[in-house]
């Protein structure tokens, strides 16, 4: 995600907080400060109203952040990498590579994060009872960290995909279908459904004098409805590509330079003749790296004719590479998860090919011209 940046990291997981957070950090302490705690609690300054919203603003997201932790400890623990975790303005997101590679690992890697929070909001409340006739500053951050935990275990068990309890649809439908993509199917329609409902529900409430809960409503549900369709296409994808590889996919014909090339040779030479985006940088029959457009147009012109492609280049050993042999599923997830448009096809440590999103996409269209295994060819075909 970008226009992130990192805090640290927990149990070998970076930590990021999206600029969005800052937003609804800063609006959730207005609301507290000038709504919540003057309703509930009379008599306070305006000082101590401000410094309790700021706190329980800043809880919540540590609260969010445990939820978002708790996912992720459940994913390791099974074998799987997390990349981070990222607050933003919904709440946070855990990037963990790879799908489930069972209904049961889906389930409790989806399950663990409303059950975290429900019991934070049963622990705040035991707290809060007693506490309740000490200070009430304490009492008022305990209530509100009792009521907003239990709201995120609950709206998360919502069965509408991508919330956890859609994943948790997903796994249970999984578990009796033995189908990933028909439980996928199942539990991203359910999300739309629900998000299309939360969007009429919000309508509803703008027309009917509580604006801001109705935009959010409709915001809310448009995330949803939106993510929902998102994974159906993606799911689609799978299917299409399903049991192909990159070597498929490969463009055989990669364009490559010398790394003793300079910036503005590599302009007039290459990329204002053939518009390729990307070029292996080879010297003799060694791969030396590869060169795109992006990094190009990192250097200032008056400094290309000065600079060499050497000095430019991602080097060979931190280039992302495949095998020729690789599903193309890992290629296109590759491709989507590093946000990077080609990949190097390596064989016996020599480069082969290019896979390109244009690549991917040319063999899907394809692809859905023919018949899956299984299937028949039409009418008078065998």
């Amino acid at each position: 995600m970008s226009g992130t940046f990192a805090l640290g990291r927990l149990f070998g997981v970076v930590v990021r907080i999206h600029f969005s957070w800052l937003f609804i950090f800063a609006l959730i302490a207005w609301s507290l400060a000038s709504s919540w705690l003057p309703s509930q609690y009379v008599g306070w300054s305006r000082g101590q109203y401000w410094a309790v919203g700021v706190i329980g603003s800043a809880l919540l997201f540590v609260c969010v952040l445990i939820h978002e932790l708790s996912h992720s400890l459940e994913a390791i623990r099974r074998g799987r990498k997390v990349r981070s975790i990222t607050l933003f303005f919904l709440g946070g997101v855990s990037e963990i590579e790879d799908e489930s590679k069972s209904a049961g690992e889906e389930f409790w890697v989806s399950i663990v994060g409303p059950l975290t929070s429900l019991a934070l909001g049963a622990l705040f409340g035991l707290m809060y009872l007693n506490f309740r006739s000490g200070p009430g500053q304490i009492a008022a951050l305990l209530q509100y960290l009792m009521v907003v935990n239990l709201a995120i275990g609950v709206f998360n068990l919502l069965p509408a995909f991508p919330l956890d309890g859609g994943r948790v649809l997903r796994a249970l439908v999984w578990r009796a279908t033995d189908s990933q993509e028909r439980a996928t199917r199942v539990a991203s329609l359910t999300g739309s459904v629900l998000g299309f409902g939360l969007i009429g529900l919000g309508i509803y409430f703008v027309f009917t004098n509580n604006l801001v809960t109705g935009i959010w409503m409709v915001f809310i549900g448009w995330f949803i409805q939106s993510a929902a369709s998102s994974v159906r296409r993606d799911s689609a994808e799978r299917v299409v590509v399903s049991g192909r590889t990159v070597g498929e996919a490969m463009d055989e014909s990669f364009p490559q330079v010398p790394p003793g090339m300079t910036i503005q040779t590599l302009i007039d030479e290459h990329i204002s003749r053939g518009f390729e985006r990307a070029y292996l940088v080879v010297l003799g029959d060694t791969f030396q790296g590869l060169i795109t457009a992006t990094d190009v147009r990192k250097i200032p012109m008056e400094q290309r004719d000065s600079t060499w492609v050497s000095a430019v280049m991602t080097k060979s050993e931190n280039v992302i590479t495949l095998p020729p042999e690789a599903p193309l599923e890992e290629g296109l997830r590759v491709l989507a998860q590093r946000n990077i448009h080609q990949l190097v096809i390596m064989d016996s440590g020599a480069p082969v090919g290019l896979l390109t999103r244009a690549g991917v996409l040319r063999v899907m269209e394809v692809a859905e011209l023919l018949p899956r295994e299984g299937e028949s060819e039409g009418p008078g075909r065998s």
